[in-house]
């Protein structure tokens, strides 16, 4: 963790799929007066495709490679809030990246929130979390298993089950304040 304590001009968020974090991002990016970006959306918008498109087409290791490669062009970049792939933390050095040139920020959600807020949203978006014979509770638990060590090194912990967006956000924008 940077241990100066100056205004981020980067936000990561990160979390899992459907922890609300391109929502959020949008909107804080708004309150900030940031650009936003969504690295799920670029990569979809480049290849015309959705992300189980570019999984079964490309593979996985593809599709985070692309998320890096948004990283990489993202080092020079100021004033931007910038919502993440739920896994690309994981791979390789993407977190220490994220880490070394902004503030990172999980948006952490608990699998049962998780599992009210995905049971109707779109399947393509998500193919981790529904391509397997696993329900979605279970591969929502395995996951955050596998993802909790890395998620966990964010600067700041932003737990938003049982609350609405607007009240995430005055909880991020008061943590923010220790950073001015």
């Amino acid at each position: 963790m940077n241990l100066e304590k100056n205004k981020p001009t980067k936000i990561f968020l990160i979390g899992q799929s459907g922890s609300g974090k391109t929502t959020l991002g949008k909107k804080l990016s708004a309150k900030l007066k940031f650009d936003f970006l969504d690295t799920d959306e670029s990569i979809t918008n480049e290849f015309a495709s959705s992300i189980s498109e570019i999984f079964k087409s490309k593979g996985e290791l593809f599709f985070r490679n692309e998320e890096k490669k948004i990283l990489d062009s993202l080092k020079n970049k100021v004033n931007i809030v910038v919502s993440t792939g739920g896994g690309l933390p994981e791979i390789n050095d993407s977190f220490e990246m994220m880490q070394d040139n902004g503030l990172v920020i999980w948006i952490k959600s608990s699998p049962s929130e998780i599992e009210k807020r995905l049971l109707n949203s779109n399947r393509g978006h998500r193919p981790l979390l529904f391509n397997n014979e696993l329900s979605l509770i279970e591969n929502l638990e395995t996951q955050l298993e596998k993802r909790y060590d890395v998620y966990s090194k964010a600067d700041l912990i932003i737990v938003n089950d049982k609350i609405d967006e607007a009240e995430t956000i005055e909880m991020i924008l008061e943590e923010l304040k220790n950073y001015e």
